[in-house]
């Protein structure tokens, strides 16, 4: 890249990457072909597969490219703070290594960011099947357009409960373009002890510093549903990591009293997730005591519990696939529903 356009970029897009060797490089290209000039750094969390080659034979004849590699795996919070840290331009756009995006879309992203002033802007994106098909896609969040939507932290709690948005529609799944410079001066960076929610927790901290945080209509980030993806597995130790975030930000005696309401609505949320799980993992470890202590809860979640065993016991909702192999879970589901 010549010394004239090295001045003009401003956005370095920041991809972790974990056995990605099938998608990797439709997600380099992706953020290399962007109309709004880019920088580019792959961050390999240690992959087994192809994945460090096929960033290398990119990076040869790329000069915009930049290729750093875990020693062990550390998740993607971590992935991702490396590459911020080395990012050298004012802005940081996120894409996952099995996603890709639309040619100008930045280009669109940052001229909102601005126009308006923003910290942190988003588009609504678009999901599709593993096989991409733009045009069959759903959005996100709104099935209508929305111009610009200034988002706040106590909004922001409320469209990450699945009651308000509908399941797996939660803003938390967003991937903005944002300012590096805010993000440092607050010191604010991913949670690496998370690997779940971690995109949540970080944009609720930026906002309860006061980011600008605009969330507009799609512009092509195209998210492909890969049916047994990471993002879809995980434990109760994970979710409790979500729930202990909610409980340290309510700490917070700065918080107004819609930012403390909306907060604690998500904290009770992720009360329920975790203690589901939990139920379902000492029921699989045929802990019958951890499982009925499990049910000592505050009252909302001790019977959000108690109607999930009724439900599985009249057959009307089965066990996460996150939980072990077909057997197991049909094992769960036997216990579970005698105990109902």
């Amino acid at each position: 890249m010549d010394s004239k356009a090295a001045e003009l970029t401003e956005i370095t897009v920041i991809i972790p990457c974990y056995n990605s060797a099938a998608t990797i490089e439709a997600a380099v290209k992706s953020a290399l072909a962007q109309s709004e000039p880019t920088n580019v750094i792959v961050v390999d969390d240690a992959s087994k597969d192809d994945s460090v080659e096929i960033v290398q034979r990119l990076a040869e004849s790329e000069p915009r490219l930049s290729l750093l590699v875990q020693p062990r795996n550390r998740g993607p919070s971590a992935a991702r703070n490396k590459a911020i840290a080395h990012a050298e331009t004012p802005w940081v756009a996120i894409l996952d290594g099995d996603d890709h995006m639309h040619p100008d879309r930045l280009r669109r992203m940052f001229h909102v960011a601005k126009a308006e002033n923003l910290d942190i802007v988003a588009d609504d994106l678009i999901r599709v099947d593993a096989e991409p098909n733009p045009e069959t896609g759903t959005r996100l969040w709104s099935d209508n357009p929305i111009g610009l939507v200034r988002i706040d932290a106590a909004r922001f709690a409320r469209e990450n409960i699945d009651r308000n948005t509908g399941s797996r529609r939660e803003l938390g799944y967003l991937k903005p373009l944002m300012r590096k410079e805010f993000l440092s001066r607050h010191d604010i960076s991913y949670n690496e002890e998370m690997r779940l929610a971690e995109d949540y927790d970080l944009y609720m901290r930026a906002l309860l510093f006061g980011a600008r945080f605009g969330l507009i209509d799609p512009c092509g980030y195209y998210s492909i549903d890969y049916p047994n993806s990471l993002s879809k597995q995980y434990s109760s130790t994970d979710l409790r990591k979500v729930l202990d975030r909610d409980i340290e930000l309510l700490r917070q005696p700065t918080l107004s009293r819609d930012e403390r309401k909306a907060i604690g609505e998500h904290k009770t949320l992720a009360h329920k997730h975790w203690a589901w799980m939990q139920l379902i993992e000492m029921v699989r470890n045929r802990n019958l005591t951890g499982a009925v202590r499990t049910l000592v809860a505050p009252p909302d979640v001790a019977i959000a519990l108690i109607l999930r065993i009724c439900r599985h016991a009249m057959g009307l909702e089965p066990v996460p696939h996150s939980i072990g192999n077909t057997a197991t879970r049909l094992r769960i589901e036997a216990m579970l529903s005698t105990s109902g």
